[in-house]
């Protein structure tokens, strides 16, 4: 593994384990074998790590999500293939997600438009999936804003719980999700009887 990659993971190890503002410089310099001046050959400061880490994080849901939104499959089908990507993503790198989730917003705001350009893209793609759906008849009358953010807080809370040893793999994770989700939004065929 290259250096900026190891320093990049250790990083991304510390800031979840300890959180951005109780990491220091000396100690990503240690977890990686180095002394403090010697890091700064590789990064600029600890923000940039930062910034870098939730870029990353970010752009590698985004390329999932544009990729299976620009797919074959009804609204559903897309929003579900998405769902269970995420759920994988999230499930392969817990230590960047919390990064992402938890510290990102500690991105100075002079790094941060590409962080939350990004996010937003993510949200918005999700919400365009379920505005597609309620268009198309297969989901419930609903703010498809609303319901995307709904739906990003329960996927990004797994990363509190999710446990690489626990009962269920990410796949089953993943479409646990996904039907669930989708059962909420599904609309319901209403049997008008008139008396």
């Amino acid at each position: 593994m290259e250096r900026p990659q190891e320093i990049l993971n250790a990083a991304a190890d510390l800031f979840h384990h300890r959180g951005y503002h109780a990491t220091t410089v000396e100690d990503i310099a240690a977890a990686v074998g180095l002394k403090k001046g010697s890091l700064y050959h590789y990064i600029t400061g600890k923000e940039l790590l930062l910034k870098t880490l939730a870029e990353q994080t970010i752009q590698g849901y985004l390329e999932d999500a544009e990729r299976i939104a620009k797919g074959e499959g009804t609204a559903s089908e897309r929003l579900a293939r998405v769902i269970e990507a995420h759920v994988r993503r999230l499930c392969a790198e817990p230590e960047r997600v919390t990064v992402l989730v938890r510290e990102s917003h500690y991105v100075p705001e002079s790094l941060a438009s590409d962080v939350r350009g990004r996010t937003r893209r993510y949200s918005h793609l999700l919400s365009d999936l379920i505005a597609q759906g309620i268009r198309a008849g297969e989901f419930e009358d609903a703010d498809p804003g609303v319901a995307g953010l709904m739906l990003l807080g329960a996927l990004n809370w797994a990363h509190r719980w999710y446990q690489p040893d626990g009962r269920f793999s990410p796949e089953e994770i993943g479409k646990q999700f996904s039907q669930l989700f989708l059962r909420g939004l599904r609309r319901r065929v209403r049997d008008d009887v008139s008396l």
